[in-house]
């Protein structure tokens, strides 16, 4: 998509056919259109981006800007179609013409003499700018560890000359914008003197005190960095637990009160004004804004430790917000994790086990269940040892696929479709959908005997010019409605369906004198039934309901606990990502969430 942005017109065809997605990137607009992609979930203070466009010495320089009512910078730099992430010299001259054209204005104007102020500096020049910039060089020179930064000298001097004069014209031309843009220039400038103020108030407080450490962390005892870690921990019950199941020597704990400030939509002086936030900082020691120093930070590891709930989740989020705007450097240092607490306890007599999630309970739970489990078909040899294990996990791996379609499908309605064969049938052919839609009728009698169906009828879908098989079901008093073949099966359920109807024949029996089983939904969930005999299953809501010892087995416990290591592959979308889902603009959110609610299973509400 980038490479689509960066060179108008050209069309960047994509298959996925793992997943049977297929994607197509044109945009005669350029830069200019990714801005305004970049800008989705922002306000912008003017309608179209800034276009620059021009050449010195053989060095073509094009920039796009845009300021929006936001509080991040987000500057995306390109050389040669090559992403710099680190910046370089031509970042670096843009910065210079930016910060010395506004200021130029501001005093021409006489801007800066009711803000009784001389000048004001880049950072808050570009408070909430979105820019793109990208050099075509004929010889590049990249440097750093990962090669993502420009090096050459002379392009630092291009790129501010072409910049300058070109920005320069535009503010004569739209003072209004000019205005708009050195107002909120002068307003971040303010709060950045008013949080530098509140952080020298904080440090001769804490120099009076004695210590910079926050009151209620439980720092460890090592004293190399490396070594240590940190767990913010929702909540001070759990956090009470974690200081006392923790290893003092390198485990140090954060507990957090309720939901800390969302940075996304707030300043840096009011950031500071947050007593969870400012803790945070506290603790870590590596400040923020421009006194931040990585070097500094007082923890080799920053764990996040929250519920497995709606809150715990929104919890995260904040702080993953706090970490990407605030302390991006942490993030891509690979210092922040998310620790995994188990979401179940299985037990069985005196014999406990923990595990993190559905997916690993039902994969144990069919590890215990087929042990000497066979499977009977109607004709023919059982089904026995390993083959039977095999059948058995495609089964389930199937019936998790069907499971996730919820939303759009019922699941018996689906298993029930893809038993007649309703994915092999061309949606053109009105006969043949009729004839399925029948079958269909008479097939869920058999699998889903307490699903009443209220009607099953064949609709011609206009745009695609396909005839789809609406199922309107209903279920302890909640109507469904199933549209069946509006959507392409996938290709991997297709292999899995293709695979099912030559290896597992139905009707099927657990035992030689069972009850004949009619799908293979119910087969699994039969044998689901099975494998839960005997255990005593307790599903996890918060990290308060384990005592100290179990928190250390399962969470803490470098030895048995599992870690997500947060990190940041694409920038540019994590920005628009965080913009989209913690900014002011409702409209790119209401979007996001109808886009995506029918992925979503498991809604706690």
């Amino acid at each position: 998509q980038e490479l689509a942005f960066l060179n108008p017109g050209l069309k960047i065809f994509v298959d996925d056919n793992r997943h049977d997605k297929h994607f197509e990137f044109c945009y005669e607009g350029g830069i200019r259109e990714f801005v305004k992609h970049l800008n989705e979930a922002r306000t912008p203070m003017h309608p179209e981006p800034v276009y620059i466009n021009g050449e010195r010495d053989g060095v073509e320089c094009e920039v796009a800007i845009q300021w929006t009512s936001s509080y991040s910078e987000n500057i995306s730099s390109f050389a040669n179609n090559i992403k710099t992430v680190e910046g370089g010299t031509h970042v670096s001259g843009f910065k210079g013409a930016l910060t010395r054209v506004v200021n130029q204005y501001a005093q021409q104007k006489n801007l800066f003499k009711s803000a009784k102020i001389d000048s004001i500096s880049g950072d808050d020049i570009r408070e909430g700018i979105t820019a793109v910039l990208s050099v075509k060089i004929a010889e590049p020179q990249f440097e750093g560890q990962t090669k993502t930064k420009l090096g050459n000298s002379d392009v630092r001097g291009l790129v501010e000359s072409v910049v300058g004069q070109h920005l320069g014209f535009f503010f004569q031309e739209n003072p209004s914008v000019a205005r708009s843009v050195i107002i909120k220039a002068i307003e971040a400038s303010r709060a950045r003197e008013a949080a530098r103020k509140a952080r020298e108030l904080a440090r001769r407080k804490s120099a009076l005190e004695g210590s910079e450490l926050p009151g209620k962390l439980a720092d460890c005892q090592e004293r190399d960095a490396a070594k240590c870690e940190i767990y913010l921990v929702e909540g001070d019950s759990a956090g009470g637990s974690a200081k006392q199941g923790r290893d003092r020597k390198y485990q140090a704990i954060l507990p957090l009160r309720g939901k800390i400030l969302n940075v996304e939509k707030a300043r840096l002086d009011r950031m500071l004004a947050n007593q969870e936030i400012l803790t945070i900082i506290s603790a870590l020691g590596c400040a923020v804004g421009s006194d931040f120093d990585p070097k500094r930070l007082r923890y080799g590891r920053i764990i996040i430790m929250t519920d497995a709930d709606v809150d715990g989740s929104h919890i995260r989020t904040l702080l993953l917000t706090f970490f990407f705007r605030q302390m991006q450097p942490l993030v891509e240092g690979g210092h922040l994790y998310i620790a995994q607490p188990p979401l179940y306890k299985i037990k069985r007599g005196k014999k406990e086990r923990y595990l993190k999630d559905d997916h690993a309970l039902n994969a144990f739970l069919l590890t215990q269940g087929v042990r000497n489990l066979n499977l009977y078909p109607e004709t023919g040899e059982p089904i026995l040892g390993d083959e039977a294990s095999t059948i058995i996990d495609l089964i389930r791996r199937y019936s998790e696929r069907i499971e996730r379609s919820e939303a759009r499908m019922l699941p018996d309605v689906a298993d029930a479709w893809y038993l007649v064969g309703g994915h092999d049938v061309d949606p053109t052919d009105k006969v043949a959908v009729e004839a399925i839609a029948e079958e269909l009728a008479q097939t869920l009698e058999r699998t889903a005997p307490d699903l009443h169906i209220a009607d099953i009828s064949v609709a011609h879908d206009v745009d695609t010019g396909a005839n789809v098989v609406v199922v309107n079901s209903l279920r302890n008093g909640e109507e469904r409605i199933s549209r069946m073949g509006a959507i392409p099966t996938g290709p991997l359920l297709l292999e899995m369906v293709k695979e099912l109807h030559q290896t597992v024949p139905l009707p099927m029996r657990l035992s030689a004198q069972g009850d004949p089983i009619q799908s293979w939904r119910v087969l699994y969930n039969r044998i689901m039934e099975g494998a839960r005999k005997g255990y005593e299953i307790q599903r996890y809501k918060g990290l308060g309901e384990m005592n100290p010892n179990q928190l250390w087995d399962t969470t803490m416990n470098p030895e048995t606990r599992t870690l997500v290591q947060v990190k940041v592959e694409d920038s540019t979308s994590a920005d628009h990502i965080f913009s989209v889902l913690m900014g002011d603009a409702v409209d790119p959110r209401r979007n996001f969430i109808q886009e995506n609610a029918l992925n979503v299973r498991n809604l706690d509400i």
